[in-house]
């Protein structure tokens, strides 16, 4: 029959070749080579290691770009066979992802506004914490009242 994503795959293959090629660089560049001055543009005038952090939180940003495109196309692959184990386990490791993207925050960070007008990072989390809790109150009441209605 064939691969039905030809282009998908080669999408795959181009990211893991690719991915090799970086750590294979990488892994020939000794600690203290990190602390050097890095003239890419998306070290920011610093240094390697803030290149790598650079690309490190890029490579985040467009993970969550994927998946929100994904979300908004409703195509979340393989969730509508997960057992409620395997839900908790990936809610789980999300929150973990977020609280994980916050140590180190100022106070005052947590207000600062991006440059592109976005929300800022205290808008962002009451965001998530108003809509998770809404959204598991009104399932937990529906699931109340089909409990009663079973009576």
């Amino acid at each position: 029959m064939g691969n039905p994503n030809p282009e998908l795959k080669s999408f795959i293959e181009r990211l893991r070749s690719e991915f090799n090629q970086t750590l294979d660089a990488l892994l020939d560049m000794p600690q203290d080579y990190l602390d050097e001055p890095c003239g890419h543009g998306c070290a920011r005038g610093g240094s390697v290691r803030d290149l790598l952090v650079h690309n490190i939180f890029h490579e985040k940003q467009h993970s969550g770009q994927v998946w929100s495109i994904r979300d908004q196309l409703r195509i979340l692959q393989g969730w509508d066979r997960q057992d409620l184990p395997m839900l908790l386990a990936d809610y789980t490791t999300s929150r973990a992802q977020l609280i994980a993207s916050l140590f180190g925050l100022t106070d005052e960070q947590l207000d600062a506004k991006p440059p592109d007008g976005g929300w800022t990072v205290r808008e962002t989390l009451e965001h998530v914490l108003y809509w998770d809790r809404n959204s598991i109150d009104t399932l937990q009441a529906e699931f109340e009242q089909a409990k009663q209605q079973e009576r």
